[in-house]
Formats: structure tokens, C-alpha cells, sequence
């Protein structure tokens, strides 16, 4: 019994020495090692409902891979809430800024696309020799790209106004996380705001918004459900 209690402070006093140890290792580690101060995470938080994702597979191979923000009053608001956070800006550069991006979606439906398609293998199977790929076509944007885009609401199908390679700015990439790569290509994909009839396409309320995409191949699809467009 003696012994029990012998070996039961022995533990005791190797866990006090153990713990004081760890303590000032974990102060010097403070001391050396002073960690980055983050933003608030809730910002990207609330820009997950304007984000969507689909990735296109032939059986197991991946065809092509595509994320796309919904660049609606609010997701353009939240981008300005995170720009501020790193940019020292007066209130009034702070509101016209506002007021420009809110302006825009009066004239235009926009998204942002960040996308990348797979390379093509020769058909006569030289590549398991030489590497020859076939040369893919531009992923958007042109007559003859590799996809073409549409925007989809209430069963009326819309044709781009412009689709252009853009730089996505940095706060945009940080709302996209792992969906961005330096080796994926970005758009920016505006939508006349307007119809046929000079009737705005997207009012007040709740619209379901679809993005298809569709090659010689094959096609598929984004779609928000119950968003706000405009606030």
C-alpha cells in the first residue's frame, strides 16, 4: 500500500514538472512565434448562398470543373464589408463605391466564373508515347469556345451581353476558397438586366436563377433557389 501511494505522488509530482515545462514552452513559443491576428470568418460565411459548384465527369474522368458567385445587392455589399477591412478608404469613397456596384445591377445580371476543363488525349493514342494533347479551344467567351453560357429564370433562356477573362480580386478569392486555383481561368459574366420587352428580368422578391453551361458534349448547370436579388 505504501508503495501504491509512493508511486501514485511520484506520478504527481513528474506531472507538475511535466506541465511547468509545457508552460514555458508555450510562452516562448508566444513569444517567438506572435500569430496573425484574423478578420472575421462571418463575412465568407455569409457569401456561401451566392456561391455554387459543379464539377462534370465522363464515367470517373473529370470534364470540367466549374464555381460561379451570384453577384446580387448582397454578395457585392459583403465584398465591399471585407475590402474595407484591409483598405483605408473615407466614408464617402466607402459610399459611392456602394452606390456604383448597386448601379451596375440595374443594368446587368452578373457572375463571376472560375472554371477549367480538362485536357483532350489524340484519339490514335499517341499520347501514351509522345504526350501530344489536343490543343483545348477557349473555355468562354467566344464563338467558338470550348462551353457556351446561358442564364436561365422562369423558363426564358438569355444569351450573355459579355463574357471577359478578368483578374478575380483578392477578397473574391478568399470568399471562393479552395474552388480558386492560380491554373483556373476567371470570367466575368454579364447578362442584360433588361429582356425583349425592357422588362427587368430580376425584380424585388425571390427568383430562381439557373447558369448552364453546355459544350458539343455534354452540359450542366448552376442554380440559386430563393435568392434576393435586389435588396
Amino acid at each position: 500500500m505504501k508503495f501504491v501511494n509512493y508511486i501514485s505522488v511520484l506520478f504527481f509530482i513528474q506531472f507538475i514538472v511535466f506541465a511547468t515545462g509545457c508552460n514555458k514552452v508555450l510562452d516562448w513559443g508566444k513569444e517567438n512565434f506572435k500569430q496573425a491576428e484574423r478578420y472575421d470568418e462571418g463575412i465568407i460565411k455569409h457569401m456561401h448562398p451566392y456561391i455554387r459548384s459543379e464539377i462534370v465527369y465522363n464515367q470517373l474522368a473529370t470534364v470540367a470543373d466549374f464555381t460561379a458567385i451570384f453577384l446580387t445587392d448582397a454578395a457585392r455589399m459583403l465584398y465591399v464589408d471585407y475590402y474595407i477591412n484591409r483598405h483605408t478608404i473615407s466614408q464617402e469613397k466607402e459610399y459611392i463605391m456602394r452606390q456604383r456596384l448597386l448601379n451596375e445591377n440595374k443594368y446587368y445580371i452578373s457572375f463571376y466564373v472560375v472554371c477549367s476543363q480538362s485536357e483532350h488525349l489524340y484519339p490514335d493514342n499517341m499520347s501514351l508515347f509522345t504526350g501530344r494533347y489536343y490543343k483545348n479551344q477557349v473555355m468562354l467567351g467566344e464563338k467558338d469556345s470550348e462551353w457556351q453560357v446561358s442564364l436561365h429564370v422562369k423558363g426564358q433562356q438569355y444569351a450573355p451581353d459579355t463574357v471577359r477573362v478578368v483578374e478575380l480580386p483578392i477578397e473574391y478569392q478568399h470568399f471562393l476558397g479552395s474552388h480558386y486555383s492560380q491554373f483556373k481561368s476567371v470570367y466575368l459574366v454579364k447578362f442584360d438586366a433588361l429582356n425583349g420587352q425592357d422588362h427587368e428580368i430580376l425584380t424585388s422578391g425571390n427568383h430562381t436563377v439557373t447558369l448552364q453551361f453546355a459544350s458539343a458534349r455534354y452540359k450542366t448547370k448552376l442554380s440559386w433557389k430563393n435568392v434576393v436579388y435586389v435588396n
